[in-house]
């Protein structure tokens, strides 16, 4: 089985990921551990869609996160299931403060060494990044949703109870 799961930052494509990762026996990459090297530096593009592709090419995979856009729809393509996470941005804000304060005590585990999410800086271009996602990122990804090879894997979460279910009862 192949997942792609995709959504805004702070939405919960994360846990959502390692609990189908653990009912699926299946492998989760976060993009995050590809897109960034040691230090929160960005690693070269080239690379990180290399990498992307080394692991889509694999049986079964779950892909959490964007990744490069212009690669992002073969994911799309080879995938068996796409996962929309697609709750309102003031609830990927509030997320992204508990984030933050959790980020205090512990660093996100699929973060490369040396990246610290501590700083104020990262914290508001966080949010930046939330708010120009929900304005440009998603209308793209609703073009790219309403093609009809794509509509029946969708699987598109809009609520809380949505993603509790997912989370809960599997795809």
């Amino acid at each position: 089985m192949r997942i792609a799961v995709v959504g805004n930052a702070a939405g919960g494509k994360t846990k959502l990921s390692r609990k189908l990762g653990e009912r699926y026996s299946i492998g989760v990459t976060h993009i995050d551990s590809i897109q960034f090297l040691p230090g929160m530096i960005i690693r070269p593009h080239a690379e990180t869609i290399k990498t992307l592709r080394t692991v889509a090419l694999k049986q079964s995979w779950i892909i959490d996160g964007y990744g490069p856009l212009d690669i992002i729809e073969e994911r799309f393509l080879i995938a068996d299931h796409i996962i929309f996470i697609d709750l309102p941005v003031w609830r990927h804000l509030l997320w992204a403060v508990k984030r933050q304060f959790e980020n205090i005590f512990k660093k996100r585990a699929e973060l490369p060494e040396n990246c610290n999410e501590q700083k104020f800086s990262h914290f508001k271009k966080l949010l930046k990044s939330i708010w120009v996602a929900h304005q440009k990122m998603r209308p793209e990804l609703l073009k790219i949703f309403n093609r009809e090879h794509l509509l029946p894997k969708l699987i598109w979460v809009r609520s809380l109870s949505d993603l509790k279910k997912l989370s809960e009862s599997g795809i």
